[in-house]
């Protein structure tokens, strides 16, 4: 059995907001005098305590890779501050074993007016590395960061991306037995994520180093990650197998969505010569519905209003995760059916059959525009929204432990040994 490298026993971390009433620079002065001459003070203080996190307790065992979600200001942030010691608990205990690299903020352990070969040293010596061991892995670093050209710059001088690169590269040479990572990949170009992604898997088959994932990308918490926590407003509101986790997170997000869906569909726009009156969702049955089972139909239904003859208009209909990733698009015109004209009142409808999306909240946009795509009539960004559900039919919808993606394709998949 793995040995427990990270234990929180009911952690919390609390900060003091205060702040003072002072309305002209006077004030200030005055009360800084009556400070030293011990006369009481008519302006106002008033503090208030903010429990960053509050009573938190998990355990993270050796070789294992917990993501860390939740809407900004949940805590994310400062559990990898605790576990790398920049800031202390207010209360409770945190046990770690290993030697601990962390990836949490651009440019952190890096001195600005460094080099990066310098920083690479200095770095590498911080983490407890002798000189020569650096030394041997120096070219390996410079050559994953691919900043040969720019090693002895100040890194001051280097870009946001130059910075994730050179951290990155350094954080997983140093071998550490626990590896925080919080945002700051995002910087990184798409070719350079890719490879941090793809050495961080490489980093998990070795079963002996363990991994702190902080992202709001669900889907890379998904690839990476088989456990995960779900964090809100510094407690956790659900810690587990990732798949779970997630789909508990994706049900709060989805309510924060509805209380904000009348501003988002506020955002409109076209030429206003044809006008979508509703949109609303049913299953193949017909029966309106706004929660379907992974692999079954949806049938979008669009009324409409054109002031005038418009000929030829195009119905598009696009599936968006509730991050904004545009998953499916579908049209009237890429689908081979030919509307010649449209006046006054009407209704499309578009069936999308055996949808494979996963367990999730999506929101659909529905546009209609001309045939070229040069005018938008009237475009309704989340006219409508759904949830996805775990199907019932285990056989044909059965989603396995390492399974992960946008999509769920149901395949076979047959094995022809040979036989000596």
């Amino acid at each position: 059995m793995s040995k427990t490298v990270i234990k929180f026993e009911n952690v919390s971390k609390k900060y003091n907001l205060g702040y003072i009433n002072l309305s002209v620079f006077r004030d200030y002065a005055s009360k800084i005098v009556n400070h030293i001459t011990g006369t009481p003070n008519s302006l106002s203080s008033k503090s208030e305590d903010f429990y960053a996190l509050k009573n938190i307790s998990f355990e993270v065992k050796q070789g294992e890779a917990i993501g860390i979600v939740g809407p900004n200001g949940a805590g994310k942030s400062t559990i990898l501050k605790l576990l790398a010691n920049t800031i202390e608990p207010t209360s409770g205990k945190i046990i770690t074993d290993g030697k601990i690299s962390a990836l949490i903020e651009l440019g952190a352990g890096f001195h600005h007016e460094l080099t990066g070969r310098e920083n690479i040293y200095l770095y590498g010596s911080i983490m407890g590395l002798k000189r020569k061991e650096i030394h041997e892995r120096f070219d390996s670093i410079v050559a994953f960061a691919e900043l040969e050209q720019f090693i002895d710059t100040p890194i001051k001088h280097y870009s946001s991306g130059m910075y994730a690169r050179l951290g990155f590269a350094v954080a997983i040479h140093v071998e550490p037995d626990i590896l925080l990572i919080d945002e700051v990949l995002a910087v990184g170009d798409m070719t350079f994520r890719k490879k941090c992604y793809e050495r961080l898997h490489e980093i998990l088959s070795r079963e002996h180093i363990s991994i702190i994932f902080v992202s709001h990308d669900i889907y890379r918490v998904q690839a990476l990650c088989k456990k995960a926590i779900f964090l809100d407003k510094g407690c956790i509101r659900k810690i587990g197998y990732t798949p779970e986790v997630l789909s508990s997170y994706y049900n709060e997000m989805n309510k924060s969505m509805l209380l904000k869906e009348s501003k988002l569909q506020e955002k409109r726009w076209g030429t206003g010569e044809i006008r979508i009156t509703n949109v609303y969702l049913a299953d193949s049955a017909g029966e309106s519905t706004d929660t379907f089972e992974v692999g079954s139909s949806i049938v979008i239904t669009t009324e409409y209003y054109a002031a005038k003859k418009i000929n030829n208009p195009d119905f598009r209909f696009i599936i968006q995760t509730i991050d904004g990733i545009e998953i499916i698009c579908v049209s009237s015109v890429n689908s081979g059916t030919i509307i010649d004209f449209i006046e006054e009142k009407g209704t499309v409808q578009c069936l999308l059959e055996s949808i494979p999306l996963r367990q999730n909240a999506y929101f659909i946009t529905v546009g209609i525009s001309s045939p070229d795509g040069q005018i938008d009539y009237d475009v309704w960004p989340n006219a409508a929204r759904f949830m996805i559900t775990l199907s019932q039919d285990k056989e044909k919808y059965s989603l396995p432990v390492n399974d992960y993606g946008l999509i769920h394709w149901p395949s076979k998949i047959h094995h022809q040994p040979e036989h000596l």
